[in-house]
């Protein structure tokens, strides 16, 4: 009879499908460590990523992580392997800046109420298409990477009113760094104010080798060139964006916008003697961080436009001469750096530009820094975020949670074979039940590992309820079977499996359906839960069930002949 069973196509399909998910969950094994975070300031920020597999570097193999801790104090060339790639790294201060761990030995990937970590739910201030939510997140993606915040995904979801939002988990983060990094739009601007002299109510604006009239028209207006300005608005004048700052008898103070987030071409992560400088040191009793930025062409150009003709001012204490206008810089409208501007540069165009400030520790510099280059280099975000909810698990207490749901699901598997014993006295029943229902529980994880999606508690609730009704197809199933002999009409055993195929089908369907409301408009928790059921439903419906119901009707059609 095993034998007859073997040769149906319908368990064939089902081996098959066993195979596949056993090798989509537990892939040949790989040699090396997994990347976690590459700090902002490592030396091997932007050519190594996290996710990638190190196995090599310095003609030594690396298979765990302490095969790294022999070059923590190490300085050169560092040549290293990475997911089949060779690559270079030149490091002048000791310290690689990098996490890594083993390489997981199977593809599942776990929610962070598995294994700990943290859950930010962000919203914009504003209705946005799902275009402008696609970029937000990639630019959010950008900014994790280069800060070095590890295990980062992001999901756009929608709440059943259709307001959207940006889930985020990840394995670490504190508020402050989730408020500067995340929540923040990241708008940022240059701006170098020129005050115009007034006689007789009146001046010239010099922009470049124009002049425009400045006409003083009150307390709180003026006209420049033709246009009439109230005080602290703004206006376009010579392709620059400007602000009427102030007005007195004797001067008017306009501001120019130089550089903005789209001028930021590139940002110096770390230092490289003669071509960019991104450092921190201890100056006085406070710690200065600096690093350079690189702006477009238009930026350098408004630059020199705006700085022509200053004048030029001398500092008595060290002799060093300056354009008498500092220039401003500005994150999300909040001031972060005043620099003066060498009087060489004048009227000049310049490319480079450097952003600087002070902390009172070290730590603190290095993570403003850190922070700074994160949002300046990913650009900024297409519309403004809220931080609606955060949610924070241990790690321990992630492992006690899936604990918890490895027992549960032993329990309730347990717990169904007695019952199902109970009630059939028959071991030849309960063993093919207990073997389907492992069989679909790894042919959804299998799933689940092929399409990259992540398993939590909800996810293992999912699985829980798809085993449940699977196990309540096949009771149907053999009910049918058993009981259909005592009905009047006769029917064969395939006629009366046919017909218990039928309700489950009918069943599978309405279940599909009322998850179908939570896979559009669930958030997070819901959502997994209304995926994982679907798969399990559709996995049972097409693959195990049909399976099933052949080996049932192989068994139990035997005890009627």
């Amino acid at each position: 009879m095993i034998k007859d069973i073997l040769k149906d196509w319908r368990v064939i399909l089902v081996i098959i499908c066993l195979a596949l998910a056993l090798y989509m969950i537990f892939p040949r094994p790989t040699t090396g460590v997994l990347v976690k975070s590459v700090a902002a300031d490592s030396p091997l920020v932007g050519k190594l990523k996290p996710g990638e597999i190190l196995n090599w570097a310095n003609e030594m193999d690396i298979k765990t992580p302490e095969d790294l801790l022999q070059f923590e104090n190490f300085t050169g060339t560092f040549r290293f392997m990475h997911n089949g790639k060779l690559d270079l790294a030149e490091i002048a201060e000791p310290g690689l800046k990098i996490t890594v761990v083993k390489v997981p030995s199977s593809r599942l990937s776990f929610g962070m109420d598995m294994v700990g970590g943290t859950r930010i739910l962000l919203k914009p201030v504003e209705n946005v298409s799902d275009e402008i939510m696609a970029q937000t997140i990639s630019t959010l993606e950008t900014r994790i990477n280069i800060y070095g915040l590890r295990e980062s995904k992001f999901q756009s979801v929608k709440d059943v009113s259709g307001n959207s939002y940006i889930q985020i988990e990840m394995a670490g983060g504190s508020r402050e760094e989730i408020d500067n990094l995340l929540a923040k739009q990241g708008r940022f601007e240059a701006k170098i104010p020129k005050i115009v002299a007034i006689t007789n109510n009146s001046g010239n604006l010099r922009i470049a080798d124009n002049n425009y009239s400045v006409v003083v028209l009150g307390n709180d207006s003026a006209r420049i060139a033709d246009q009439v300005v109230a005080l602290n608005s703004t206006f376009d004048l010579n392709g620059i964006k400007w602000q009427l700052l102030n007005i007195t008898n004797s001067s008017v103070i306009v501001g120019a916008t130089v550089f903005n987030s789209t001028d930021i071409k590139s940002v110096c992560m770390v230092e490289q003697a003669g071509i960019c400088t991104s450092r921190v040191m201890r100056v006085g009793n406070v710690w200065q961080f600096e690093f350079g930025i690189q702006v477009s062409d238009s930026g350098a150009q408004r630059f020199a436009d705006v700085t022509k003709g200053m004048r030029v001012i001398v500092d008595p204490n060290t002799g060093d001469s300056y354009l008498e206008s500092q220039i401003y810089l500005f994150l999300d409208d909040k001031p972060i750096s005043q620099l003066n501007i060498d009087s060489d540069l004048g009227g000049k165009i310049t490319r480079t530009a450097s952003i600087t400030g002070t902390r009172e520790t070290q730590s603190a510099a290095l993570a403003e820094r850190r922070m700074l280059q994160s949002v300046l280099s990913s650009g900024a975000l297409p519309v403004q975020l809220t931080v609606s909810r955060v949610d924070s698990i241990s790690a321990s207490l992630g492992a006690e949670f899936m604990k918890a749901a490895g027992i549960a699901a032993l329990t309730a598997a347990a717990a169904v074979s007695v019952v199902v014993f109970i009630r059939y006295r028959r071991i030849k029943i309960v063993i093919p039940m207990l073997i389907w229902d492992f069989s679909e529980a790894i042919l959804i994880l299998g799933a689940a590992a092929a399409i990259g999606w992540t398993i939590d508690l909800a996810s293992i609730a999912g699985l829980i309820a798809a085993l449940g009704t699977g196990t309540n197809d096949q009771i149907m199933m053999v009910d049918e079977i058993l009981l259909g002999r005592k009905e009047k009409t006769v029917y064969t055993v395939r006629q009366r499996l046919k017909r218990a195929l039928f309700i489950v089908f009918g069943a599978a369907g309405t279940i599909i359906a009322a998850m179908l409301p939570l896979l559009f408009v669930g958030i997070g928790v819901m959502r997994g839960f209304a995926i994982t059921t679907t798969l399990g439903v559709l996995i049972g419906v097409f693959i195990t069930r049909p399976a099933f119901g052949h080996v049932a009707e192989k068994i139990l059609g035997a005890e009627e002949h």
